[in-house]
């Protein structure tokens, strides 16, 4: 699985509270790690394609006042990691839209391309992993493990992730990025959940929050909409039978 770049520049709420009693028969760090990568694989054989509408807003607060700008995006993903997103409209700030958001689109476009997908894949070649404890996180047990890159690089994070013990999904990230974004950015952190659609676990919200270096705050929130599955299963039999593919309709949160 792969996680969103762009909310590095802007970002999130505060850490956590502490964390509650641990188990008997903890499995260790890299054990989770490795069950993670063993579910994420199968899942991303199972998942032949998606598309979805999002919404991806900055407000911005500091000097020369208050602005924000809003972009709908379209979506599409396939089997191999490949996502394809078309700004579909924009409203508010002009300069915001064209020189932040699109941006940030732009840069989510480029992680997604092979070669970056391998840099932010969570795994033991790219991350160190320490589990803190277990946490229940919305009803979800989870794994509650720090991360941090063995690199620093825009691709990269550190921070904090919850592993859910039943699907070994993700269902949470929160940190910073492992290299400040731009010299403006003084300060950015990000929180990036998950939601449960159908078999697959996909995004539901991100928040990041950024410090400009001149005065200000700048907050970023991408709200993702329904989601149109197709599995691989599903695909394999209605190309079986000469049908035109079509993804299933699942609302946001419906499956929670």
């Amino acid at each position: 699985m792969r996680y969103p770049a762009t909310g590095w520049v802007l970002v999130s709420m505060c850490l956590l509270s502490g964390l509650p009693v641990w188990a008997q028969d903890t499995p260790t760090a890299d054990q989770i790690v490795s069950r993670l990568m063993e579910k994420n694989k199968q899942r991303q054989k199972d998942l032949e394609s998606y598309t979805s509408e999002r919404t991806y807003r900055v407000e911005y607060h500091g000097t020369g006042g208050e602005h924000h700008g809003e972009i709908t995006v379209h979506a599409e993903y396939g089997q191999q990691g490949e996502k394809h997103l078309t700004v579909v409209s924009q409203s508010g700030s002009k300069m915001i839209c064209d020189r932040v958001l699109r941006k940030m689109v732009e840069t989510e476009q480029e992680a997604s391309e092979k070669s970056n997908r391998v840099q932010m894949m969570l795994s033991p070649q790219n991350y160190q992993f320490e589990l803190l404890g277990q946490e229940s996180l919305d009803g979800i047990e989870t794994w509650v493990l720090h991360v941090s890159p063995k690199m620093d690089n825009k691709l990269t994070y550190r921070g904090r992730i919850w592993v859910s013990e039943d699907d070994f999904a993700v269902v949470r990230v929160q940190g910073e990025p492992a290299k400040n974004p731009s010299w403006w950015i003084n300060r950015a952190s990000f929180d990036w959940r998950y939601g449960k659609h159908g078999r697959f676990w996909l995004p539901d919200r991100s928040i990041g929050l950024s410090h400009v270096r001149i005065g200000g705050e700048a907050k970023l929130t991408i709200e993702y909409g329904a989601y149109h599955i197709l599995t691989t299963q599903d695909a394999q039999a209605l190309e079986t039978n000469g049908v035109q593919t079509s993804a299933q309709f699942i609302e946001p949160h419906s499956a929670r």
